[in-house]
């Protein structure tokens, strides 16, 4: 094994082939990245198209964006490291121009030709003598058999749904249905409808729903922070720098009980700040933990609810007739035509078979798959990554998926040595017992796929190679501050983006030598705010 630093190009060996799974923007930029460190790289997309969920389809097996959903995110602290959102979209891109965005991405790095479109990967396994995977691959219908070296799941987070299991369903005559399946309210028209949750993707459905449905209702078991995408004219997201998030991971890492403290103090705040005096009836506070509790994210939820046009009830304990519910108050509803969940989505492992699971003591959630670091099967580190599983891991969703890709190509091609295997046990062990720990103290919204965020993401920058070691306070911050203090300035306290990741040259990935100019590009193109035009807002 080479030691951390050291280039490995696999041109000058015999090219190892790797297989990825998903054309999402994690995998497509998996694809790259390992295109260019010198892998044969196939990906296999089950879809007619790339952009993952933001590729909109009628099939209600896949999970999809719908065409009326926005981003969360702005296009500034979003986009690829190396391939900057064009000017042309707005502030909060539509699903339509995200899949365009993704496309233009895969068609100007000339990514197409590797990938093989209507191709379902059924399952991982070794093959008898251990020395490659063998994948089970459904390709337009017809099964196919094929070998590889290596393997990257990238087929993301939101795949399979999770679905209450309500006592006395089968007496509902209604439509009963996950998220997933929904794609237009056509089918909801003069019905009253329960829609479970309070997620953005709830958010989205209720919008969808109410100029054609006779009644809504949002129907929630506990509380929940509800963040809007918008404050004071700017973008939400504008406000978090590299700076602040280093702080935050320092407080995280020393002081946690301080961190969470700060962070659900912050989230009241800001829900105070722009939404004023919550109705007690709403049930929206008092909120889980955030370092429990993923928030929800929505501009509309909490002003529908006051102005009347949806009602918050109680969690929903079960069916007691063809249209009756009973809600975890004791109250009955008589005339519910329609229950929507969205109640959220976990891993499919079902292409991984082989992999391990484990139950730490005094825990009473589900099974918990064995992963170092959440990503790599311990035993098949070097030839395995799984990124579907780690909630809380990634910051600002695209901007992550290169760092991602070039730490698991550093790792796959020999440039970051791994630890032993009792090493990584020991770590996934201690790992369980932390998911133990918020287990017992939020059983309700526990979530198996929960990671230490600082620690995630310093891992992932490590194994990557991003230099982002030089911003911040440690002697290398201080160096690049003395070398290049405005661009020191505008990286720790500007717009958090992507293109920083590729900025440094570290020896351990391929800087971008567009970088400076990008980053300058997205901190100019922000002064525009805040905006005092309100209607502009999303």
């Amino acid at each position: 094994m080479l030691r951390a630093g050291v280039h490995c190009d696999l041109r000058n060996m015999s090219q190892q082939t790797v297989a990825v799974i998903g054309a999402g923007t994690c995998g497509l930029s998996m694809l790259k990245t390992l295109r260019e460190d010198g892998f044969k790289v196939t990906l296999f997309e089950r879809r007619k198209q790339v952009g993952g969920l933001w590729a909109y389809t009628d099939d209600t097996s896949m999970t999809t964006a719908l065409l009326s959903t926005r981003a969360l995110i702005s296009k500034y602290t979003c986009g690829m490291s190396d391939y900057p959102m064009p000017d042309k979209y707005p502030s909060h891109l539509t699903s339509t121009q995200f899949q365009e965005y993704i496309e233009s991405y895969a068609k100007h790095f000339d990514l197409l030709k590797d990938v093989v479109f209507g191709a379902s990967v059924k399952k991982a396994f070794r093959t008898k003598d251990d020395t490659k995977w063998r994948l089970e691959i459904s390709i337009d219908g017809e099964a196919k058999e094929e070998e590889f070296d290596k393997v990257a799941f990238c087929h993301g987070y939101q795949t399979q749904p999770v679905m209450p299991d309500y006592e006395g369903k089968e007496k509902f005559e209604g439509t009963l249905m996950h998220a997933q399946q929904f794609r237009s309210a056509d089918d909801f028209s003069g019905k009253i409808v329960i829609v479970v949750g309070m997620s953005a993707t709830v958010s989205d459905i209720i919008n969808n729903l109410l100029p054609v449905a006779s009644k809504v209702y949002m129907s929630h078991r506990r509380g929940g922070y509800i963040l809007p995408t918008w404050r004071n004219g700017t973008p939400l997201d504008l406000t978090i720098t590299w700076r602040r998030r280093q702080m935050g991971a320092f407080l995280q890492r020393n002081l946690p009980g301080v961190a969470a403290w700060s962070a659900d103090a912050g989230c009241k705040f800001i829900m105070s700040n722009i939404w004023g005096k919550l109705d007690p009836a709403w049930r929206i506070l008092p909120s889980p933990p955030i370092t429990l509790s993923i928030p929800g994210a929505s501009n509309t939820l909490i002003p529908l609810l006051r102005e009347g046009k949806i009602t918050s009830l109680h969690g929903i304990k079960r069916f007691t007739g063809p249209r009756s519910v009973e809600l975890n108050d004791g109250s009955i509803l008589t005339d519910i035509d329609a229950v929507i969940c969205g109640t959220g989505y976990s891993a499919n492992f079902d292409v991984a078979p082989f992999l391990e699971r484990s139950r730490p003591q005094n825990y009473g959630g589900p099974d918990l798959v064995r992963l170092w670091m959440n990503m790599f099967p311990p035993r098949y580190a070097d030839s395995m990554a799984l990124l579907c599983h780690s909630a809380f891991g990634k910051n600002n969703g695209f901007s992550f998926n290169d760092v991602q890709a070039m730490a698991v190509s550093n790792i796959f091609r020999n440039v970051h040595p791994l630890p032993s295997l009792a090493a990584m046990k020991a770590r996934i062990d201690a790992h369980h017992e932390w998911l133990a720990q918020r287990w017992r103290l939020e059983a309700p919204g526990f979530d198996p796929s929960a990671v230490r965020t600082w620690e995630f993401q310093d891992f992932l920058h490590d194994v990557a190679g991003t230099g982002m070691e030089n911003l911040g306070w440690g002697w290398k911050g201080w160096k690049f501050w003395f070398k290049d203090p405005k661009m020191s300035y505008m990286m720790n306290n500007g717009i958090e983006t992507a293109h920083a990741f590729r900025f440094f040259e570290t020896g351990k990935r391929k800087r971008w030598e567009g970088a400076r100019d990008a980053i300058i590009r997205v901190n100019k193109a922000v002064e525009v705010f805040p905006l005092k035009d309100k209607t502009v807002l999303e």
